[in-house]
This record gives C-alpha cells, structure tokens and sequence, in this order.
C-alpha cells in the first residue's frame, strides 16, 4: 500500500512516517523539509496546491500539513486561510475525483470553550482563525468521504520537538528548572500522547469507515496535570490564580475506539516517557 503523507517532516509526522515504514508501507513524504524516514518529496503544497495527477499513484493520503496552532494563524490569517482551508480543499477534491482515502489531521479547537463533554456531534463553536480554518476544511475532507481526526494537544518525544505544546513545555522546565508554573487551573484540557496519535493514524488506513473522531488519551484539569508532572519529575508546582487562557473542553474519544480500534495511552505513562527527554 502506497502512502503520502504530506507534512511528513513536523513534529507529528517524524513520528507517524518511520511507523508506517516500519509496518511495511511504501510512504512518500511531501514537505519543504527532508524527513526523517521515507522517500522525500520536496514541495511546498501551498505554493504548489495538489491536484488529480499528484494523487493518482497513491492508495492513501494523510494530511498533516497545516499551519498549526492560535497564536500564528491570528498573526498570519490570510496565510492561515490559504494553508489550513484552500490546499485542503484542493486536495480533498483530487482525492474525491480519484477515489483516493484521505484523512485529514483536525483539531479539537474546533469546539471553542466548552463547559460539556465533547463528543463528535457537539455543536463546533471555534473562536480562533487555527479552529475557523480547520473546521472549514473538515467540510472539504467529509465531502470526499474521508477521515476527520479531531486531535487533542499532543505531546511526547519526536525527532522534530515542539516546545510550544502545554506538556512538552512543562516537562522541559521541570527538568530545566525544578518547577513549573500553572495560570488558574481548573481549566480542562485534553491530551494525546504522539504515539497513541501515530497509531490512530496507522488504524485509518485498514479502516472502511469515513467521519469524525476525537483523538484524545485523557482530559484533566491544569492542576492535575501539574500534580502528574510534579510527582513524576519531583519538581514544584506554582500555582498563579490569574487565568489567561480560559479554554477549558474535555474530550470523548469513545467512538474512534469502539469503530477504529483506537488504543489511548495513560496519561501518566505518557509522562514517564518523557523522563528520557535529552535537552
């Protein structure tokens, strides 16, 4: 089986691509920058949108491409709007034309700030340009009978690491700083390890179904978390009651186990995988 994964070379992508080869699968990465593993395509999808002869030889698409994440996309909304809707859109119809399984990394800030447990059929209410753009492009992805992965923030170890993401970034200052600082902490948050989300991935391309999943291993409030991180790396939590983000969602991802085989990873386990972080 023939995979392209656009994206290939990110965060995400550095994890997903050596697994897929390592299972067997011919996979071809399309990024601006050389991947990990893989056959590398050098092409930026954006520039260069995809059409109906660059998806004809392949068997499936995963789309991880994007521009990732609220604070870029409300500095760069244009550009957000041409990389997250218009190269997705774009693609989404080529793969329609061709018959062509395409499943489409989405975002759990699709829901907006949710006092309810989300489920796939809550009503999306995004706030941020990263959760409008996205949500958008799911039409797109459901209108060619793919594969929407509403995603919880990652975190984990990657070749590609991002410090930007809540846990990476506390574990990076527990093992820097012996302490960790949490704004309010009532706030809910849902949470995907990387390779609980590579597996997800891996469990789309054998799968029949098409729609929308929530990927997420657990939600927790920002003082669990802390506690979490705390015990694991024995450092100090400072609480600051000022909340400056009040997004607060939790996730269920019940229908990608039960329908995909989609396997969560606890959350504590995930956390202890990270002792091995080099900085």
């Amino acid at each position: 089986m023939k995979i392209l994964v656009t994206g290939g070379a990110g965060y995400l992508g550095s994890v997903l691509v050596p697994t897929l080869v390592s299972r067997g699968y011919q996979v071809d990465v399309m990024d601006s920058t050389q991947p990990v593993a893989g056959n590398w395509i050098n092409r930026d999808i954006f520039a260069s949108p995809l059409g109906e002869d660059d998806v004809r030889n392949v068997d499936a698409i995963i789309h991880l491409a994007a521009l990732v994440g609220d604070i870029i996309c409300h500095r760069e909304p244009q550009r957000a709007v041409e990389v997250n809707f218009l190269a997705t859109k774009y693609l989404a119809r080529a793969c329609r034309e061709k018959g062509v399984k395409l499943i489409f990394a989405s975002t759990c800030s699709v829901y907006g700030v949710k006092n309810e447990l989300c489920k796939e059929d809550t009503e999306p209410e995004p706030f941020s340009v990263y959760g409008l753009t996205k949500l958008k492009a799911e039409d797109e992805v459901l209108d060619a009978n793919g594969i929407v992965l509403r995603m919880a923030t990652i975190y984990g170890i990657s070749p590609r690491m991002r410090y930007d993401l809540v846990i990476n970034e506390f574990v990076r200052e527990a093992k820097t700083q012996g302490r960790i600082s949490i704004f309010g902490g009532s706030q809910m948050r849902p949470f995907l390890e990387i390779n609980s989300a590579a597996g997800a991935y891996v469990k789309c391309l054998t799968s029949e179904r098409s729609g929308i999943f929530n990927l997420a291993d657990a939600s927790v409030s920002l003082l669990g978390l802390g506690k979490i991180i705390g015990e694991v790396f024995a450092c100090r939590v400072n609480v600051i009651p000022e909340i400056v983000d009040r997004r607060s969602y939790a996730i269920d991802p019940s229908r990608a186990i039960e329908i995909l085989g989609f396997e969560p990873k606890q959350l504590r386990e995930g956390i202890i995988g990270m002792k091995s972080l080099r900085l």
